[in-house]
C-alpha cells in the first residue's frame, strides 16, 4: 500500500510540474512536487491497495503503516513528517505513509474505515465519533489547548467574547463552536459572515473580527501592515491534533502502537530542539510558506504544545479532568449526550518513558 502511495506521489509531482519537460523543473520544485501527497491521490492509492487496519509487511520486512492527518502539511502536524524524514519510523521497522487531510477528508472516517492505522483529530470530534460507536482511542494530544482565536484590529475595545456584539464577525456561522458562543454570550446584535479564507474584508473594516489561529494569523496580518489582538474562542480547552488509533489495533498489535507513538514523539522532540532544521524538512511539503515562516510558527506553537500537563509530565500527556471538560463543552454544544463516550477514550500507556 505504501509503495503505491509513493508511486502516485511521484507521478502527481511530475505531471504538475509547470515545465513541459521534467528536466526543466528546479530541484526544489521537483522535490516538493514529488513529496507532496494530495488527498485525492491518496484516496485513489488506498482504494487500489484495499488498505485495512490489518497491518501489512513490506518486502524489506518493514511494517506498512498509514497515518491520516487532520489537515494539509503544516507545523501543527509536522511530527509525523519529521519522524518520516529523519528515519525514526525506519529505526523501529515501520514503513510509514503520511496522508494529508483536506476539506473533504475526515481522519476519523478514514481510520474507522480501515484506510489508515492512525490519525490526527481534535478531542471533541473523537468523543462525537465514540458516541456513534466508532471505538477510537486518543494516544497523545499534540496541542494541550487550541490555538483557535478571533483576531481584531489593535485598539478595539474587546476583552471578552461578549464584546463581539455589534460587530461583523468572519467565522463559520453554522459551527457548534460559534452557535454556543452566540448563546452563552448573548450575542443578539452580532453579524456573522461566512469566512472564505481571505482576510481582505476584515482588513477593510476596523470594527470587524475574524477567526484565525494564534500561531500564524497575527504574523500573517502583521506582514501586511495590520496589527491585531487576539481573544481565545470558546473551545480553547479542547485538545488539538490528537494522535489516535482504534481499540482493535491496540488490542491486536500493542507493540506496533508503542513503536509508532514513540517515533512520532521523537519527531516532536526534534522540532522542539532543532526548529530551523525541522522547518527546512517540512518546507518540502508546504509550497506557500518560507522556512522563516515555518520557524516562526514552530516558535508560536510552543506554549500550546509544551505547556500545562505536557510541561509537568511530557509531550502528549492527557488527563481525565481535561477529557471531562472537553465532554462538557461538547454537551453544551449539543454534539454529545452520553457520558459513556468517555469510557476508554484515551490512554497514556504508549507514550515513551520520559
Amino acid at each position: 500500500m505504501a509503495r503505491i502511495g509513493n508511486v502516485l506521489r511521484l507521478l502527481t509531482g511530475l505531471f504538475h510540474c509547470r515545465s513541459t519537460s521534467v528536466t526543466h523543473c528546479s530541484e526544489r520544485t521537483l522535490m516538493k512536487r514529488t513529496r507532496l501527497l494530495a488527498p485525492l491521490v491518496l484516496v485513489t492509492a488506498l482504494t487500489l491497495s484495499a488498505c485495512s487496519n490489518a497491518v501489512g509487511t513490506a518486502d524489506n520486512s518493514e511494517t506498512d503503516v498509514t497515518i491520516a492527518l487532520d489537515w494539509l502539511a503544516q507545523p501543527t502536524n509536522a511530527g509525523a513528517y519529521i519522524a518520516l524524514e529523519n528515519g525514526y519510523y525506519d529505526d523501529v521497522g515501520l514503513n510509514v505513509t503520511v496522508q494529508p487531510g483536506g476539506t473533504e477528508a475526515s481522519s476519523v472516517k478514514i481510520v474507522a474505515g480501515g484506510g489508515a492505522h492512525f490519525g490526527l483529530e481534535y478531542g471533541g470530534p473523537l468523543l462525537q465519533a465514540r458516541e456513534k460507536g466508532i471505538d477510537v482511542v486518543a494516544l497523545a494530544p499534540t496541542l494541550q489547548k487550541s490555538p483557535a482565536v478571533y483576531v481584531y484590529h489593535a485598539g478595539a475595545d474587546i476583552k471578552t467574547l461578549a464584546d463581539l456584539n455589534g460587530r461583523t464577525v468572519y467565522t463559520q456561522p453554522s459551527s457548534g463552536d460559534w452557535e454556543l458562543t452566540v448563546k452563552e454570550f448573548d450575542l443578539d446584535k452580532v453579524s456573522p459572515v461566512q469566512f472564505q479564507g481571505s482576510y481582505a474584508p476584515f482588513a477593510a473594516d476596523t470594527d470587524a473580527v475574524a477567526q484565525g489561529y494564534a500561531t500564524s494569523t497575527p504574523a500573517t496580518l502583521t506582514a501586511q501592515g495590520i496589527t491585531v489582538g487576539t481573544i481565545p474562542r470558546i473551545s480553547e480547552n479542547d485538545y488539538g491534533s490528537v494522535l489516535f488509533t482504534t481499540r482493535k489495533l491496540i488490542d491486536d498489535n500493542p507493540e506496533l502502537v508503542e513503536k509508532f507513538v514513540a517515533a512520532t514523539v521523537k519527531g516532536w522532540d526534534f522540532i522542539r530542539d532543532e526548529p530551523q532544521k525541522a522547518a527546512d524538512i517540512l518546507s518540502a511539503y508546504i509550497e506557500d510558506s518560507s522556512i522563516e515562516d515555518i520557524v516562526a510558527e514552530f516558535t508560536a506553537q510552543v506554549p500550546y504544545i509544551w505547556s500545562g500537563d505536557a510541561d509537568t509530565h511530557q509531550f502528549g500527556w492527557q488527563t481525565q479532568e481535561r477529557w471531562d471538560a472537553i465532554y462538557e463543552l461538547q454537551l453544551r454544544q449539543g454534539t454529545v449526550t452520553d457520558r459513556s463516550a468517555l469510557d476508554g477514550a484515551w490512554t497514556t500507556d504508549f507514550l515513551p518513558a520520559s
